[in-house]
């Protein structure tokens, strides 16, 4: 009888959820930047020098794979904020009360900002993609 009288409990994602729908997408076009640049910077330009074709001629496939990969990690950022946001979205909170009132909205807050941070860095990563497409690495943007 005991047991029937508690409010029920909500479940949350675990903090490592809420962080990885949060981060891995912007890590993933942050590392796909800099290491896309850098490749693209130190076979292309040489001692400040512009070349027409880079000086080793598997810089296009690693651009290709690394962008690839990255893609795939903000794809899985993306999926994990959509998931976090789908657990925590039918919460019924007029159940919840003080502490745990408080904890849902902070956990649909942040699961709503990862979604959207993670949607806006996986777009940024197809741009990249797609720039990358059309645009040789030692040509100027």
């Amino acid at each position: 009888m005991a047991r029937d009288m508690k409010p029920p409990e909500a479940s949350y994602p675990p903090t490592r959820y809420a962080l990885a729908g949060l981060l891995v997408a912007p890590f993933a076009w942050l590392v796909q930047t800099v290491v896309a640049e850098t490749l693209a910077a130190q076979s292309c330009y040489p001692f400040n020098e512009p070349l027409s074709a880079p000086i080793v001629p598997w810089v296009r496939p690693a651009l290709v794979v690394v962008s690839a990969l990255c893609f795939v990690a903000g794809v899985t950022g993306s999926l994990i904020a959509w998931r976090n946001l789908r657990r925590i979205g039918p919460a019924a909170w007029g159940a919840l009360s003080g502490a745990r009132r408080t904890r849902a909205e902070l956990a649909w807050f942040l699961s709503r900002v990862s979604a959207m941070c993670s949607v806006l860095f996986l777009f940024a990563l197809i741009a990249t993609d797609v720039a990358l497409a059309i645009v040789s690495p030692c040509r100027w943007w």
